[in-house]
């Protein structure tokens, strides 16, 4: 006979992992006067070429991706511009993946700058999720680079997870939906 007492339920722990302005931070912390300055990775650096990752001071300054080269320059002439270097940011994302790999061995890339990490079984409730995201976005400061931040989100589901990082994005910290 089924008892109501012999079930129990695993409640799904995921974490959307997202660098934050990531080309443009790679090449800030790659070239450390570059940091706290306005950075803009290009696909080519012609006037009409395409900023393709601002860093954050280029972002408050209103240098988004998308922006043109010589739009860029005329909000702010002294902004840097840098062509992009994909095996350097490929060597990046390879660092930072063996890091989420010590966490789970249910690590799914979602694009070169953002994955999945599945904790069920590896944290025993949300707390010791947030505590191990805290101390995930740590080790990629320490062990990768002190520049390179990242926002997480933590729910029951990927898409409750990417929801809840986009819905706290602005701290750079993790967030539970």
């Amino acid at each position: 006979m089924f008892r109501l007492s012999h079930l129990f339920v695993i409640m799904r722990i995921v974490l959307h992992i997202d660098m934050n302005s990531y080309f443009a931070t790679v090449e800030q912390q790659a070239n450390p006067f570059w940091r706290g300055k306005p950075v803009g990775v290009c696909a080519y650096l012609s006037a009409n070429g395409c900023i393709i990752a601002s860093s954050i001071e280029a972002k408050e300054l209103g240098i988004k991706t998308g922006c043109l080269v010589k739009e860029a320059r005329r909000i702010y002439p002294d902004i840097i511009l840098v062509e992009n270097q994909p095996d350097k940011y490929r060597w990046v994302t390879g660092q930072i993946f063996q890091i989420l790999r010590q966490h789970s061995d249910k690590v799914e890339p979602y694009s070169i700058d953002e994955s999945f990490v599945e904790l069920t079984g590896y944290v025993k409730d949300y707390q010791g999720a947030k505590e191990m995201a805290k101390q995930i976005q740590q080790e990629i400061k320490d062990q990768v680079g002190e520049w390179l931040k990242c926002s997480i989100g933590l729910s029951y589901t990927r898409y409750l997870a990417k929801l809840a990082l986009t819905a706290g994005e602005s701290a750079r910290s993790a967030y539970f939906v």
